[in-house]
Order: structure tokens, then C-alpha cells, then sequence
């Protein structure tokens, strides 16, 4: 399979996105990461899911995972309170959410150089772009790992539906952190 068949739209947060608004997001369409988007739609960045669970933290905690048991369940639910007050923006130029170099791939690249450049930088999502450099979609790890699985044999209702349906509908605007409430999408920015 070429990254345009396995291309899907996801939804994206922006840096003025609140840590909770991407953390309910992940849970809500069970992302593995976010795409950070400019106010033009553009990705900008990718960030691992994982990376959200450690925003959470002191960074005491960080530096001595042993403190960690010194929380009762009131604190750490404090501490995830905060993630209401911080922005994507805000954890990036703070660096606890770690950016790098978007990684992308073309849309006749294959399974294997799809499978590369994830595993070379441990990427959850990549970006398609053209030979332009537009933007044609992302690659989740679900989805590609969906083909290989096909690609192995290992074919199933599930691994098929994975790779029939998107996460959010083909063509709709970008999906934003703050455009659904108890399950009611909307269409608009952050």
C-alpha cells in the first residue's frame, strides 16, 4: 500500500489548545498523537500522546519517579486540573512537549518507507505532503500497522474496518480540541 491509501484526516489541535482539551481529545478518538496545526490548517507539529502524561508531573517527580507515591488521589487530580490552564503553545515554548522535525512522507512513498521514517524518529503520526509540499493528510500508527498486518495474513473484520474508515470524515474542515462537547461535533478553531 502507498501513503495516499492509507492517508486519513485526524483531528488537530492548535497552540492555543489547552493540555486538557488535547488530553480529552487523544481519549476521545483514541490518537496516539496530536497534530498541532497553524491558523491555516498547516501542520506544524507532531506530538506523541505519551508526551501529554508527563506534563502532568513535577518536575521533582520527573527527575525522582519515587516521589510519585507521596500523591493521594486529591493532589493528583489537582495536578491534572492544571492541564486546563496551560496551552499547547505554552508546553512547547516551556519545552515539556518535545517538537521536533515534522516528519512526512509522499503520497507514492510504500509501506517500508512509511514504516522508515516512524520508527527512525519513534513518530505515532506523520504528515503526507506532495511533491508541492501540501498537505494531503497523516499516517497513524494504527492504520499503517493495519497494512502490515493485511500485508502479513493477519487480515480481520477489525484490521479492515481500520482501513476503510477514517478517524473523522474525508473532507470536513479541520476538526479542533474545543469544537466537541459530550460527543456533539462542531466545525471551527480553537
Amino acid at each position: 500500500m502507498r501513503a495516499e491509501q492509507l492517508s486519513e484526516q485526524v483531528p488537530t489541535v492548535r497552540r492555543e489548545t489547552t493540555g486538557a482539551e488535547a488530553a480529552r481529545m487523544i481519549a476521545e478518538f483514541r490518537l496516539n498523537g496530536l497534530v498541532v496545526a497553524d491558523d491555516a490548517d498547516e501542520p506544524i507539529a507532531v506530538i506523541p500522546g505519551s508526551q501529554l502524561l508527563s506534563v502532568i508531573l513535577p518536575q521533582y517527580v520527573r527527575d525522582d519517579p519515587r516521589l510519585v507515591h507521596a500523591f493521594d488521589e486529591a493532589a493528583a487530580d489537582e495536578l491534572c486540573a492544571k492541564l486546563n490552564t496551560m496551552t499547547i503553545g505554552q508546553l512547547i515554548d516551556a519545552k515539556r512537549l518535545k517538537v521536533t522535525e515534522l516528519p512526512s512522507v509522499l503520497p507514492e512513498d510504500t509501506l517500508l518507507e512509511i514504516a522508515s521514517i516512524m520508527d527512525r524518529g519513534h513518530y505515532p503520526i506523520i504528515v503526507v505532503r506532495d511533491k508541492a509540499g501540501r498537505y494531503r493528510g497523516v499516517l497513524t500508527m494504527s492504520r499503517v500497522l493495519a497494512a502490515i498486518a493485511t500485508a502479513a495474513g493477519q487480515d480481520s473484520h477489525l484490521v479492515r474496518r481500520r482501513l476503510e474508515h477514517d478517524i473523522i470524515e474525508r473532507g470536513r474542515p479541520g476538526y479542533f480540541a474545543s469544537d466537541t462537547r459530550d460527543g456533539e461535533a462542531g466545525e471551527g478553531s480553537v
